[in-house]
């Protein structure tokens, strides 16, 4: 058992798709209803924690730095702004730093299960899982949708930057950025979902009966750690708390 191994993309998590979402899960059930004092505010660093040391195993170090460095400013904005200040320029803190609090670990652990999970690990998980097709072929493409909407926006901005045009400046304005980016990326959006429809088709996903999987998905000892971890979490949350 290894918590990650190397392949053709270099080192990747192993982590079980199960695993991953009962994280997403329970990290955004943790930072969304905990506090900013005590006990509540060591979940919400442990919490963050993870994304982290997650984007360090899968090599994206740069994100991690990026993730890290902000996370350092919102938990000091939460430790010591808020309890030191009051009046307005306290909740202008808490305006602007609660919201923005609560939404960062959760996103940022999504991204990293978008990085670092196939479609057929997905699907595998799913099948185990025995939720329905209903649920789980829509959720696989959406796992593939916003990686390739990405991918298109930045050919679009290389595209852009070939042909010499830029928006920045007496060039710019809302009327070139619509013109130029956002309408070729809605007519990109509509061919993707009709590519990535035909290619779940093809695959038999509508097919009704038992699929094969060659992919290998395996609850691990690390998986095991991880989920006492998060029902530990959950305990708190609902029971002590």
């Amino acid at each position: 058992m290894q918590f990650f191994q190397y392949g053709n993309e270099g080192y990747k998590s192993v982590l079980d798709p199960r695993t991953k979402l009962l994280l997403l899960i329970v990290i955004n059930v943790v930072i969304i209803g905990t506090g900013f004092t005590g006990t509540d505010f060591l979940l919400r660093i442990v919490c963050a924690a993870i994304p982290l040391i997650l984007f360090l195993i899968i090599r994206r170090t740069r994100t991690a730095l990026l993730y890290g460095l902000v996370c350092l400013a919102m938990f000091f904005g939460e430790a010591v702004l808020i309890p030191h200040t009051r009046g307005v320029l306290n909740l202008l803190i808490v305006i602007t730093l609660g919201p923005f609090s609560r939404i960062l670990v959760g996103y940022a652990f999504a991204y990293y299960m978008m990085c670092s999970t196939t479609v057929s690990e997905f699907v595998t998980a799913m099948k185990r899982m025995h939720v329905p097709d209903q649920i789980s072929i829509p959720l696989s493409v959406m796992f593939r949708f916003f990686p390739t909407l990405a991918e298109e926006s930045r050919a679009i901005r290389d595209a852009m930057r070939l042909r010499g045009i830029r928006l920045r400046g007496k060039n710019g304005g809302v009327m070139k950025q619509i013109e130029y980016e956002v309408v070729p990326l809605m007519m990109s959006t509509l061919r993707i979902g009709d590519e990535l429809s035909a290619a779940s088709l093809t695959k038999g996903l509508n097919a009704g009966k038992p699929r094969t999987h060659i992919c290998h998905v395996k609850m691990e000892l690390w998986d095991w750690a991880l989920v006492l971890l998060s029902l530990g979490f959950l305990f708190y949350m609902l029971v002590l708390r």
